[in-house]
């Protein structure tokens, strides 16, 4: 049987009908791939042509990116707040910078020109990139940035992140928005004082009230406690392990033993500042400060050393070589010495500040804890763990007096403001033991409540009248009222703590 011509004819039209329509539609969607793509460019931010050479004339050699943003030679970052009414100018100038002259240290934040463009620059607070604070920016130009936008566009730098208030400026931008420290974490207009500027002998408990700052080294944060409603007010991640804590010119510098640095507090901002970056496998652990605030000494456990830093630098000037596994320290109320704890060797070196030089080295015995020294400046005492007593050392002479029986573990150490009384924390007991340095004879024992478990640190508010106790193993540090021998408080942390320092504001 033959087949009709017509019908296979008819079959190969409907063939390549169905071919034509299938390279018809791959045809539509590589044209519509490529208009995509080559689109893209036509959504870049385009600055307009005066503004470019506006920015080339306040950046020599810089690059300005498809977004708008600018390069600068020397590496910094700035990103462009584009206005609400964007205008045309046949000549764009700089109408203002902030800080208003260059400052030798430091860098432009904010370049404002008079066609409405606003660059900010792009800062480090510890591991996020953000902008820098803007509570000193005159009103008329924070008020701009508010009103103004980031590109659509923008290439937003790796870990970008930046504080509610500025959410406004975001829009559809994928840029995460951090959560703010409450108001009351810190008073504004704060004027933070050092805790070491008491003079010798001073007896007198300092007025006013502050903030008691506390370590929670597990999980890498701090705390802030406000000491008059005795609650937790803010926290924040340190992405380390915080140690020793010390104050000098309105900042507190904080131990990072993990990463090897010195964290630095901005206490009016209430941001981390740059950190000052010590040496590989350094491990700092105490940080004590002059009492003019000038010079900041730590002690890196991991190298064997106190280094010296200058405060207005933020440089390490020199180390000083002292004994095996240097951990707390304390200086004494003229700052002419400081007592370092050396842990692994059982022993106590004296260090001058006056020429950065060892003066002597003493056993007081196994695993040191922790060390204060008297207000008078003439005794310094360091309970040692390992042998349930408190060592008492004549500073002058450089020897040791004897010791103080204890329970078991003794760890925090604080002196009343008279330097009568001497507190305690026995770690394994869960107690406060209280001696009489006159006498030395022990005055009592406070039982710890179920919330404060083994005591680590212990912080003599100003008042004279409470003392702060960490707990390495719950969630509370506790309140103790001196007058009472009751626990009047337990501000929840929700970790386990270690380290207690309180800063007095005005």
């Amino acid at each position: 049987m033959r087949s009709d011509p017509r019908a296979v004819n008819i079959l190969l039209i409907k063939d390549l009908n169905f071919d034509l329509a299938k390279r018809a539609t791959r045809l539509a969607f590589a044209l519509l791939f490529l208009c995509l793509i080559y689109a893209a460019p036509a959504q870049a931010t385009r600055l307009p042509g005066e503004l470019t050479s506006a920015l080339k004339a306040v950046f020599p050699e810089c690059r300005v990116r498809l977004d708008g943003s600018v390069e600068t030679k020397d590496g910094e970052i700035y990103l462009p707040i584009l206005p609400k009414n964007l205008g045309v100018a046949k000549i764009v100038r700089l109408k203002e910078t902030f800080p208003p002259v260059p400052m030798a240290k430091r860098k432009t934040d904010l370049y404002c020109f008079d066609d409405g463009y606003i660059y900010l620059r792009v800062v480090r607070n510890l591991n996020i990139r953000t902008f820098p604070s803007l509570t000193e920016v005159p009103e008329n130009i924070r008020k701009l940035i508010l009103a103004g936008h980031l590109p659509v566009d923008l290439i937003v730098p790796n870990n970008f992140a930046l504080p509610a208030v500025l959410r406004p400026i975001v829009g559809d931008v994928a840029i995460n928005i951090l959560k703010e420290l409450p108001s009351s974490a810190l008073p504004e207009t704060a004027e933070v004082k050092n805790t070491s500027e008491q003079a010798p002998g001073e007896s007198k408990p300092v007025s006013g009230h502050g903030v008691i700052f506390v370590t929670s080294p597990s999980i890498g944060t701090i705390s802030f406690v406000s000491d008059e409603t005795m609650k937790k007010t803010a926290e924040m991640p340190t992405e380390g392990t915080p140690a020793g804590m010390a104050v000098a010119d309105g900042r507190l510098y904080i131990a990072d033993q993990s990463k090897n640095r010195i964290l630095i507090l901005d206490l009016k901002e209430k941001s981390f500042l740059d950190p000052i970056e010590l040496p590989d496998k350094s491990r700092p652990k105490s940080v004590v400060s002059l009492p003019n605030g000038k010079l900041l000494y730590v002690s890196e456990s991991g190298l064997g050393q106190v280094a010296v830093i200058e405060v207005e630098t933020s440089k390490v000037l020199l180390t000083s070589k002292v004994p095996t596994g240097p951990s707390r320290m304390a200086i004494t109320p003229d700052g002419s010495t400081i007592l370092v704890l050396n842990v692994p060797t059982g022993q106590l070196t004296f260090l001058a500040t006056g020429n950065q030089k060892t003066l002597a080295t003493i056993p007081i015995g196994t695993n040191p804890s922790a060390v204060v020294i008297s207000p008078d400046g003439r005794f310094g005492y360091a309970s040692c763990r390992g042998n349930n007593y408190v060592a008492i050392i004549d500073i002058a002479n450089k020897k040791m007096l004897g010791g103080l029986k204890t329970g078991n573990a003794p760890t925090g150490l604080a002196i009343d403001h008279e330097g009568k009384k001497l507190y305690v924390a026995l770690a394994k007991d869960n107690k406060i033991a209280v001696f009489d340095t006159a006498t030395r004879a022990p005055i009592k024992e406070i039982a710890l409540p179920t919330e404060v478990d083994f005591p680590g640190t212990l912080c003599l508010l100003p008042d004279g009248k409470r003392l702060v106790v960490s707990s390495a193993s719950t969630n509370f540090i506790g309140i103790l009222n001196l007058e009472k021998d009751e626990f009047e408080d337990k501000p929840e942390i929700g970790h386990g703590t270690d380290e207690t320092y309180f800063v007095p504001v005005n």
